[in-house]
């Protein structure tokens, strides 16, 4: 019996010899690499002991883990290069940015940690980080604060090692600013007894997760650094070392006290200063009394006669609109009516009633007023509607405007033209039964004197028919007044008929070419120089009549101008007209005239009829198109003709 046991043992003893060496060896020594002198998070004492809040964490997930780790303290941009190399296992602190997640992983944060702008005591021209611009700033190297200075146009970095040194900068005033973590700058500037010589301005900048990082993908460091941590939050360790590092270490005691002093000084010299002021305030409160009762009497005065102003400007406003015979509807941002007059009422034959909505009112939709959307949106819409009102036809031109910016409201501005168009109408008959008058006295003048003179020679037969010159003038004579009555009366007919064209698409510089061809041996008579500018132009019009109309306007110019004149021929392009304009030095035309060129049978050529002008300007108008003689006596003429470069509607 003692023999098995001995046996079992033996063998028990054995396994563990076995064992035991393979689980020791195996047991896990993780490298942690940590900033030298990143106080209060990580640093290097005077005694050559690497101490702070990261050191004492990472210790504390190792005996949580029962792990054995390596911390090793370089320098921070030392310390990134190693984990980028895997040359360590982790870096115990590391600020989570963008740029760093995409070479490492984080691990739950440590602490919520924020940037700052350090500034001597004296510099007030700094604030943010804008203000940094062409000024000499120190950083640390690799830190996540120079991420924030690369954005910043001319700054002039300055890189160190580590923040002590950088700061170190700031307070030799060889930098105008430090930009680094916002604790470990109160950390140094208080261990060093330097607080009182630097101030922090603006804002807390870049407020980040500060958090252990591993190499990119090493889940499994990661999973134990983030369950280790978890368990010292659970069971309270990480609060003492949270309180030993950042409830401890950073206040500043001795300022608080001073603090405290002052403040009890000051509410001392408050108390002393409020009892004597009490005293004299006593003597004088009546008199300040009185005077505030005066001041109130003043101002409740003033008050109400700005009370009576406003009443009054009021009533003349409603005066003023209602004596307006526009009618006014004002809509506010909600589409309700604030303001409307009588006129609109009328105009609209309905009643109106403020706070009633736009789309109650169903004006659209009743008189197809278009536009309101389009004015809500800054847009002014005007437009005219004929409106059946009961049984009357109304004229409405009206008007969608905008009030202030887009939203603001809309004023309806509505306007009867039925009378006004009435009259218009009136005087465009009486303009047409003038026209007629005086074409018909062009007439009659015309035809009277080919008839008087036919007339003559009727009455000369009796006596003369038996001459033979006589009767040959009488033949020649009669024949030539007949021709001219004829000619004039075509012309009229011309003048008088529709004009059924038929447009296309041709080119004027070429058109020009074959009418001067037409006009050569009159331009060499009488020595015309005749200077041209003419441009490839295209235009949609009827050929043989813009034809007539060029034939018409250049032998005006021929018989204008006399030996050696000048007629200047040009023909340019806009974005929808083509323009031919055709200047003289000829005789011109008197101011009194120009109102009368174009009406029929007015002329100032002793062989004239009055009805080339006219027939001309009839049909530019037919082709949509314009023309405007400008003249002056003895000067010369410019004829300008537009017309039309593509099809218009209509």
């Amino acid at each position: 019996m003692n023999r098995k046991y001995f046996i079992q043992i033996f063998i028990v003893i054995l396994i563990i010899n076995i064992v035991s060496p393979s689980f020791a060896s195996k047991k896990e020594v993780l490298k942690i690499a940590g900033d030298n002198n990143y106080p209060p998070y990580e640093f290097v004492d005077e005694d050559g002991n690497y101490r702070g809040f990261n050191v004492d964490m990472m210790r504390a997930i190792a005996i949580e883990l029962g792990i054995d780790i390596e911390l090793i303290p370089m320098s921070w941009q030392e310390a990134m290069e190693a984990l980028e190399k895997g040359e360590v296992d982790a870096v115990q602190g590391m600020t989570k940015s963008s740029i760093r997640e995409e070479k490492f992983d984080f691990s739950l944060p440590l602490v919520t940690n924020s940037q700052a702008i350090f500034v001597l005591k004296d510099t007030n021209y700094i604030s943010d980080l804008k203000d940094l611009s062409g000024k000499k700033v120190s950083f640390q190297m690799g830190d996540v604060s120079y991420e924030l200075g690369q954005d910043i146009e001319d700054i002039k970095p300055y890189i160190m090692i580590n923040q002590e040194e950088a700061i170190d900068l700031l307070l030799d005033e060889k930098v105008d600013a430090f930009v680094g973590n916002r604790l470990t700058g109160i950390y140094y500037l208080q261990r060093e007894e330097n607080f009182d010589k630097v101030k922090i301005v603006g804002e807390p900048m870049h407020i980040t997760e500060y958090c252990t990082s591993v190499q990119k993908g090493d889940k499994e460091v990661l999973y134990k650094i983030n369950l280790g941590l978890d368990r010292i939050k659970k069971n309270g360790t990480y609060d003492k070392i949270y309180k030993k590092w950042f409830g401890e270490t950073f206040v500043d005691k001795s300022r608080h006290l001073k603090r405290l002093l002052h403040i009890s000084i000051l509410f001392l010299l408050i108390i002393s200063i409020v009892a004597l002021v009490n005293l004299y305030w006593n003597k004088k409160l009546k008199v300040k009394v009185d005077d505030r009762t005066m001041e109130l009497g003043i101002l409740n005065k003033e008050l109400r006669e700005q009370k009576h102003e406003v009443d009054k400007s009021n009533k003349l406003r409603g005066k003023i609109l209602e004596s307006i015979l526009s009618g006014i509807v004002v809509f506010d941002g909600h589409d309700e009516i604030i303001e409307y007059n009588r006129a609109a009422e009328e105009i609209l034959d309905r009643k109106l009633s403020l706070e009633d909505k736009w789309t109650c009112l169903d004006l659209e939709e009743q008189y197809k007023l278009k536009g309101y959307k389009l004015a809500k949106v800054g847009e002014v819409v005007t437009s005219n509607k004929i409106f059946l009102i009961g049984d009357r036809e109304s004229y409405i031109n009206y008007s969608f405007i905008p009030i202030g910016n887009p939203n603001e409201g809309v004023i309806l501005l509505l306007n009867d033209l039925t009378n006004i168009k009435r009259y218009q109408e009136m005087a465009s008959y009486n303009d047409k039964m003038q026209a007629l008058g005086q074409l018909s006295a062009g007439i009659a003048h015309e035809i009277r004197n080919p008839l008087t003179s036919i007339n003559t020679f009727i009455d000369l037969i009796p006596y003369k028919i038996q001459d033979e010159k006589f009767r040959k003038e009488l033949v020649t004579i009669t024949k030539k007044e007949i021709n001219r009555m004829n000619e004039l009366i075509t012309q009229l007919i011309d003048y008088t008929k529709p004009v059924s064209g038929k447009p296309t698409i041709f080119f004027l510089d070429d058109m020009l070419k074959d009418v001067l061809i037409l006009f050569s041996n009159q331009f060499r008579k009488k020595g015309i120089n005749i200077i041209k500018d003419i441009n490839r132009t295209s235009v949609f019009a009827d050929k043989n009549q813009i034809k007539q109309v060029l034939v018409n306007i250049i032998l005006n110019s021929i018989e204008a101008v006399g030996e050696d004149g000048e007629i200047h021929l040009s023909v340019l392009r806009t974005d929808t007209k083509g323009i031919i304009k055709i200047e003289d030095n000829g005789c011109g035309i008197s101011e009194e005239y120009m109102d009368k060129v174009f009406q029929p049978f007015f002329t100032l050529k002793p062989q004239g009829t009055g009805i080339g002008l006219a027939v001309t300007h009839k049909l530019v108008e037919e082709n949509k198109g314009a023309i405007s003689i400008d003249s002056e006596k003895d000067i010369g003429t410019k004829v300008t003709i537009s017309l039309p470069t593509l099809q218009q509607e209509g």
